[in-house]
């Protein structure tokens, strides 16, 4: 327990400052931005490790497929910048701009680096000895996992500090609160055969606390935003044109943060289930106390994912 709370408050004096300083200037920001290519570097490096305690994988096949990652990741973010959903963006991300750069922005799409790992995984199938159905299954579902999610951590990012802060809230909060519940009151089993401690109890209360911390977050963000903003603004001005009334923004806030509870709880049972199908207890010691990056984040990436086709549907009917 104690090197627990020594790796997480070094993680926040860390983590707090960048993101607070990024606010005001954009050093801090491209440093966030470089730090967050290499979480998805890492979680598709945990990924690979732990494919490898049933079957070895090359170390060149390795390799490659961490450079999937990455171009899964750069097309994430720059496809939404290249969209028209890019006008709500801070700034130009630097993922484009290196893109840009090298003249190979219009082309770097998902849909692009699908076809790419698709032909690329097929001929590995032939040219690489008993790389099976099976592998190709396991490392494309591992790109995705890591690119798309850690890209569309990156893309909230841009959209605003206030939308990362919110979703990390209601993350930490849940399962913070779900442990507490359940070692409280936990009685009846939520999902005995992928992680054992986990109740109904826990995870009702969990996604009850998270609940309200996450309506009073966007409800009220109007009263705090002139601390970072210099102006009152509502949570989704940048977003939407027209802000929701005040009954409006209460009930956005609840269906949001219901939703975004319980995917972050099935975040964590996904990665609990990858988990104990590989005989693992953590997919890394990265952070001493608490695991890998995915053991960690898992909650938040899952989730992350789901905030973004949430904020992209509210951008389709209300932009």
């Amino acid at each position: 327990m104690k090197k627990r709370f020594v790796t997480a408050s070094i993680l926040i004096m860390i983590a707090l400052p960048l993101l607070i300083l990024s606010v005001k200037f954009v050093i801090c920001r491209r440093i966030l931005e470089v730090l967050l290519m290499f979480v998805a570097v890492g979680a598709e490096i945990e990924l690979l490790n732990m494919y490898d305690k049933s079957k070895k994988i090359p170390l060149w096949v390795k390799i490659f497929t961490v450079f999937l990652t990455i171009v899964m990741y750069f097309s994430v973010v720059n496809w939404f910048y290249m969209s028209s959903f890019g006008s709500k963006f801070r700034e130009d991300p630097m993922i484009h701009k290196i893109l840009k750069g090298i003249l190979f922005d219009k082309f770097t799409t998902p849909f692009t680096a699908i076809i790419l790992m698709f032909l690329a995984f097929m001929t590995m199938m032939v040219l690489v000895p008993d790389f099976e159905v099976s592998d190709v299954g396991r490392l494309f579902l591992s790109v995705l996992y890591s690119g798309i999610c850690v890209g569309a951590f990156t893309v909230l990012y841009s959209f605003g500090l206030r939308f990362i802060v919110y979703l990390l809230a209601i993350t930490i909060f849940t399962d913070t609160f779900a442990l507490v519940f359940g070692m409280l009151f936990g009685k009846h089993k939520m999902a005995p055969t992928i992680s054992p401690k986990k109740t109904w109890e826990g995870a009702i209360g969990g996604t009850i606390t998270a609940l309200v911390l996450g309506t009073v977050i966007i409800s009220m963000y109007s009263l705090i935003s002139p601390a970072f903003h210099g102006e009152s603004i509502e949570f989704f001005d940048g977003i939407i044109k027209e802000d929701f009334s005040t009954f409006g923004n209460i009930i956005v806030a609840i269906v949001l943060t219901l939703f975004l509870s319980i995917c972050s709880q099935i975040g964590d049972l996904v990665a609990s289930k990858l988990k104990r199908a590989y005989g693992i207890k953590d997919y890394s010691n990265i952070f001493p106390g608490h695991g890998g990056i995915l053991d960690r984040f898992d909650s938040a990436f899952f989730a992350s994912a789901m905030f973004l086709l949430i904020l992209v549907i509210i951008l389709c009917l209300f932009a």
